[in-house]
């Protein structure tokens, strides 16, 4: 058992212990199976609330167990009779360092949930692949690496405004997390367009950051391997469902459009078109693809890009490879508005009159078919 896990079962059993104790009354900790104290050696156990009240001076002891003390006391308490607790006076200043305490132990690395061990993870790893390069203690590293290599796609599912915007305040999250636990000396943002994009600047203590991502590479695989295992277990476990009633035909995507992360435009994974990354149409088509189904203002699009829009809403349309009938079908479009239908069903084709839908080169055109 390690010393920050006994500390953790004599704090718990302390606070419990305070719990019972009368008002303007000495705390009586005593060892049980119950508070789990027993599992700790008592002079171990003296040790370190001797440490609580030397170093940290939240508590004063004001007795021992019989059988701690020496030979001429032990005599004394077997008059009196014998003490199997220590007697702790708990001093004012003991709630506001449990309260720091609780906090600390909240963002060790063991208890942090895994979205937030990713978060830091990701930041971790990019930072070592720079010390291989620089062989530098200042970093300098993307707050949105592009193109995303898929370390993690819980932090970076799919590419849109909204999603790039997350995963950059990801990484600003696991940055700060280096600097809290002192892994890090300095942290800073380092914007250099008018987009948002940058670089996280962060100073490291190289001894600590070995040690850190050492313990966070390790803490990560052993998550990883409960992970799979209980997946594994899920599967074998799981019994065959029942057929469910087949969905209608009609409503049955029979066209979506698909934004990958390379920026490819597909229609039932065939490409119609491709902007360049970060343009106008790029960013437009992101916010569209994330809201889809529903009225877009022009206002509502320059407010997700960040600025005017120097196109129509027509002509951004048609740069990201919607023509003619494919156009008509999947936007309704205005000068000031606009919406994008995404998947497109039998019964929308139906609704809107239209035949289905055959891609020739040059874009998409409505074909009635034999």
């Amino acid at each position: 058992m390690t010393y920050e896990e006994k500390l953790s079962i004599i704090i718990s059993a302390l606070r419990e212990a305070q719990k019972a104790t009368r008002k303007e009354h000495y705390t009586s900790l005593y060892l049980t199976k119950d508070n789990r104290l027993t599992e700790i050696d008592p002079n171990e156990l003296h040790d370190i609330l001797l440490k609580l009240q030397d170093d940290e001076k939240v508590i004063t002891i004001k007795d021992i167990p019989t059988k701690l003390k020496p030979v001429f006391e032990q005599t004394d308490d077997a008059f009196k009779g014998e003490k199997t607790y220590f007697l702790i006076d708990t001093l004012d200043s003991f709630d506001d360092w449990y309260a720091s305490y609780l906090l600390k132990q909240k963002s060790k690395l063991k208890n942090l949930d895994w979205l937030n061990l990713l978060k830091t993870f990701d930041v971790c790893s990019d930072i070592d692949q720079q010390i291989q390069m620089t062989r530098n203690t200042l970093i300098a590293i993307p707050s949105f690496p592009y193109p995303y290599i898929g370390r993690f796609l819980e932090l970076f599912p799919y590419d849109t405004i909204g999603t790039r915007k997350n995963y950059q305040k990801y990484r600003w999250e696991g940055a700060q997390y280096l600097l809290k636990q002192g892994v890090a000396i300095e942290v800073k943002s380092q914007v250099d367009d008018v987009l948002g994009y940058g670089n996280i600047v962060v100073r490291i203590d190289p001894i600590k950051f070995d040690d850190f991502y050492k313990a966070i590479k390790a803490e990560f695989e052993k998550r990883k391997q409960k992970t799979d295992k209980i997946d594994k277990e899920n599967v074998k476990d799981t019994p065959k469902q029942e057929a469910t009633k087949k969905t209608d035909e009609k409503d049955e995507p029979m066209y979506q459009i698909t934004y990958t992360k390379q920026r490819q435009v597909l229609m039932n994974n065939a490409q119609i078109g491709k902007p360049d990354f970060n343009s106008e149409n790029d960013l437009v088509f992101s916010f569209l693809y994330e809201h889809p189904n529903k009225r877009i203002t022009r206002e509502e699009l320059e407010k997700a890009v960040g600025g005017k829009l120097t196109k129509t809403l027509h002509k951004i349309v048609e740069n990201l490879g919607f023509e003619g009938d494919t156009k008509e079908v999947f936007f309704s479009v205005s000068k000031n508005a606009i919406e994008f239908r995404n998947p497109i069903t039998k019964k929308d084709l139906e609704e809107m009159k239209k035949p289905l839908i055959k891609l020739v080169k040059g874009g998409g055109k409505l074909v009635i078919p034999h």
